[in-house]
């Protein structure tokens, strides 16, 4: 060992405090410096002296000048949870704090599910004789905005904390010796780079290029990329690029993409009006499934940690990146590795609960309807009277009568 270098002295470097202020994890320092995780442990106990080597390691990953031009805003994107019971009535009323009236029965199957009810976006499958499949709330990132907007409106500011909360509570006191009662089968949590016009944003073609040329390590150890276009008659239009790392088949994988783009497309406008109006650029995904979505929620209910600060943490936890010489990509670790540039946020919007009317007023069953009854006027016929005198219902528009019926009635 006389060949290893001491530190000089003079104030020491604190580790922890350096390695906590990045928002990454003990394996992710011992990654950087070279040296294995027991050993990092027990220098941040202060088992281990540390030495210069070390100490200029830190240094030269941390201790680089941060700008403050990127802007990170988690949401909380998708959320599955799934209850062993046949209460619909109250789960929509005791977990969603939704009134179940303004639920749509819809007369098709989901996932296995004999009924399917919605409120805007917010979706809920449900069992009338299977207790283990029970019922499943689905919200989509659109689903999770209108719940956010019943939060902040009609249900006293509540938020995602008391939300899930008081679902652990409800499956608590409903079976607290059945673990599997509740669980969150899904978990998606997004950070928006926020668009800098000024100053610039992240490349995530640079991104691409340090996972072409193996310039990363961690837990994940496949990626892949996708990049298209589409020749219209006003030019060529560039989807954006989207990278995946880790694979879908697995309970934890990443997705960044180009956020911008991917609105532009939806809202089929152009990608400038979106960073105008929404100041959106890039979107760094986090999806959660089974095992781990369910953890990761449970841990916030115990602990009430920052949504935002979590997400960088799983990130650099499982993804290193590194620059053409070696060393840690800073232009990524400014983006993820600054306390000051992330933070959690809701953004809520009403849903949209006229669009079943829209449906029956766009080509729905109302206007079939109207059009058969002018052809029969037409061509003197009947026909679609004598359909309508000689139908019989179903027995799956049965239980769907029956459904209707249990749901207006109010029964539990």
């Amino acid at each position: 060992m006389g060949n290893i270098k001491r530190r000089k002295e003079g104030k020491q470097i604190d580790v922890k405090a350096v390695r906590t202020g990045a928002h990454v994890t003990q394996q992710f320092m011992a990654d950087i410096l070279g040296i294995s995780l027991s050993y990092y442990r027990k220098i941040e106990k202060g088992e281990k002296a540390l030495t210069l080597d070390i100490e200029e390691k830190i240094k030269a990953a941390f201790y680089k000048p941060l700008d403050s031009r990127y802007k990170l805003v988690a949401t909380i994107d998708y959320v599955n949870i799934r209850f062993q019971t046949l209460n619909v009535h109250e789960v929509i009323q005791e977990v969603l704090g939704l009134k179940i009236e303004n639920f749509h029965l819809n007369d098709f199957k989901r996932y296995k599910y004999p009924f399917f009810l919605n409120y805007g976006h917010i979706n809920v499958y449900y069992h009338d004789k299977d207790p283990k499949a029970g019922v499943l709330i689905e919200m989509s990132g659109q689903a999770c905005r209108e719940l956010e907007y019943d939060f902040e409106f009609h249900q006293g500011k509540k938020t995602w904390y008391d939300f899930f909360k008081n679902a652990i509570d409800y499956a608590l006191r409903k079976a607290p010796d059945n673990e599997n009662f509740m669980k969150v089968t899904r978990f998606d949590l997004a950070l928006d780079e926020l668009y800098n016009e000024k100053e610039g944003n992240f490349d995530l073609f640079q991104l691409l290029s340090a996972a072409r040329e193996g310039r990363w390590n961690g837990r994940k150890k496949s990626y892949a990329a996708i990049l298209g276009g589409r020749r219209t008659g006003e030019g060529l239009i560039n989807d954006g690029l989207s990278l995946y790392f880790g694979s879908k088949r697995t309970h934890l994988f990443f997705r960044f993409y180009e956020k911008d783009y991917e609105r532009a497309e939806q809202e089929k406008t152009s990608v400038e009006a979106i960073r105008d109006l929404y100041g959106l650029k890039n979107r760094y995904e986090i999806i959660m499934r089974k095992a781990i979505s369910n953890a990761f929620v449970r841990e916030f209910v115990e602990t009430n940690f920052n949504l935002a600060e979590e997400g960088v943490k799983i990130i650099n936890d499982n993804l290193t990146f590194y620059d053409s010489e070696g060393g840690l990509y800073m232009d990524w670790y400014k983006l993820m590795g600054t306390m000051n540039a992330t933070h959690f946020t809701v953004q809520p919007e009403a849903p949209d609960v006229n669009r079943i009317f829209h449906w029956f007023e766009n080509g729905g069953p109302a206007s079939t309807y109207l059009l058969l009854s002018k052809y029969d006027e037409i061509v003197g016929d009947s026909r679609l009277q004598e359909i309508i005198a000689s139908a019989e219902i179903t027995e799956r528009n049965e239980r769907i009568l029956e459904q209707l019926e249990l749901l207006r009635g109010g029964t539990s």
